[in-house]
């Protein structure tokens, strides 16, 4: 490169100086040296024509014949295409092999850019739901899936969940969504078919709620025999008396796990117990408190503190049964002197019910856990403590009913906060305006 600017430099000093020098001789000093610079300009401007005719042509020829400095020029951007074209030949070698391994992919994959438009899917998207290239391109997923509960995953980005509904274009069949945010918030989702987990699941809840309804029925008759056999119990060996006893007590944890077990079965099914209406905060807790003092004793302390004039929208009978459950497991796993507190909090992100104790506290690794269906800590399952381990899994199903979340924190020995995350489109406050309803496809 040196090289070149040192022969272009001396070549224009030469050609400067042998005019100057012909000009002094002939004394047409001016004339010459402005023909020669004249020159050197039209020069320039025919090499800088033949470049740019080059590259507009994308570089598909050769290169045209030169010296000097544009003939330098013209090797450099002919390399740098020749680059170009290998790089770009690479990537799509590339990207034709991410598309052949993805379009092998038994599960769809979609790419959406930041307000949903579709970009890219492949072979399996496309037979899920029933895309078509390109007339679906640059179409807004919503159109597409045309559901609520599509609507407000994508629309509100729950994305924490993956989402189950029916596929669009196949009838009887059940597909998940997974969306990932990337980049500039745009959207990559992964499409499955999860029709056979479904059917499954739904057995599982059939089967769940038949059995708990048809053992009521046993179960009533055989509650109707202990209390007759209850009443004459003094008449009766002391033996069959403490037998009589202990059948008593398991028959009524069995007609408690029925009950839980019919009413997680409804919330599953989306059954609901009754509609979703305002109800005073202040006394729902009231009357729940009341209800738990079965289970304090004279060293427990309990408080709850509620503004008496907010509100929440909901099921009353689903609300009760939450709120209750967190109050009741505070009481059962507190020692005596323990300190359970109940309180009610709004602000702008909403409504917060949290009940909180010092008890004996939970270790972190099974918080995780503590939702699912018969998922006990403790293994003393015959202690007088023993519940159905059912109640966590129906707190969880009644805040999603009411588009809420249960948040929980503890320690070991030091006691554990759960907390109900309500949205505010679900609370008043007294200084709020009446609000007769709410929509709910929002909700």
């Amino acid at each position: 490169m040196k090289t070149v600017w040192k022969s272009a430099t001396v070549k224009l000093l030469l050609g400067f100086f042998t005019c100057l020098f012909i000009g002094m001789l002939s004394e047409q000093t001016f004339p010459l040296l402005f023909l020669y610079v004249l020159s050197l300009l039209c020069w320039q401007f025919y090499e800088l024509y033949r470049f740019h005719s080059w590259i507009r042509r994308s570089g598909r020829s050769l290169p045209p014949d030169s010296s000097g400095i544009w003939g330098d020029v013209f090797d450099a951007v002919n390399r740098l295409q020749k680059k170009q074209r290998k790089s770009k030949k690479r990537m799509q070698q590339a990207l034709a092999r991410i598309e052949d391994s993805t379009s092998a992919l038994q599960d769809g994959v979609i790419m959406a850019d930041n307000t949903g438009r579709l970009e890219w899917w492949n072979t399996s998207a496309g037979d899920l739901l029933g895309l078509v290239k390109p007339t679906d391109r640059s179409q807004p997923l919503t159109n597409i899936v045309r559901t609520p509960e599509f609507f407000r995953y994508f629309s509100q980005k729950r994305f924490g969940d993956p989402l189950v509904i029916q596929s669009p274009a196949k009838e009887g069949t059940f597909l998940e969504f997974q969306t990932t945010l990337y980049s500039k918030n745009d959207h990559l989702i992964f499409v499955r078919d999860v029709t056979r987990l479904h059917l499954l699941e739904q057995m599982r809840k059939d089967f769940v709620a038949n059995a708990s309804h048809e053992l009521k029925t046993p179960l009533t008759v055989i509650k109707g025999y202990l209390e007759t056999l209850d009443m004459f119990k003094e008449s009766l060996p002391e033996r069959m008396q403490k037998g009589v006893v202990n059948m008593n007590t398991q028959s009524n944890r069995m007609e408690l796990l029925i009950e839980d077990l019919l009413l997680l079965s409804r919330l599953e099914s989306n059954q609901r117990a009754d509609s979703d209406q305002w109800h005073n905060v202040s006394d729902l807790i009231q009357v729940i408190c009341d209800s738990a003092k079965v289970f304090t004793t004279s060293e427990h302390f309990l408080s709850w503190d509620a503004d008496e004039e907010s509100s929440i929208f909901g099921s009353y009978s689903e609300l009760y049964s939450a709120f209750s459950n967190l109050v009741v497991n505070a009481l059962k796993y507190s020692p005596d002197g323990g300190e359970i507190d109940i309180s009610w909090q709004v602000n702008k992100d909403g409504g917060i019910f949290c009940v909180q104790d010092n008890g004996l506290g939970i270790d972190p690794r099974f918080i995780p856990r503590l939702t699912e269906r018969f998922f006990r800590i403790d293994k003393g399952r015959g202690s007088d403590t023993a519940g159905t381990g059912l109640g966590l899994s129906i707190v969880k199903h009644v805040l999603h009913h009411h588009d809420s979340k249960l948040d929980i924190s503890s320690q070991l020995g030091f006691g554990s906060t759960f907390s109900c995350h309500f949205p505010r489109t679900r609370v008043r406050e007294s200084s709020t305006p009446e609000i007769e309803a709410i929509d709910k496809d929002a909700s």
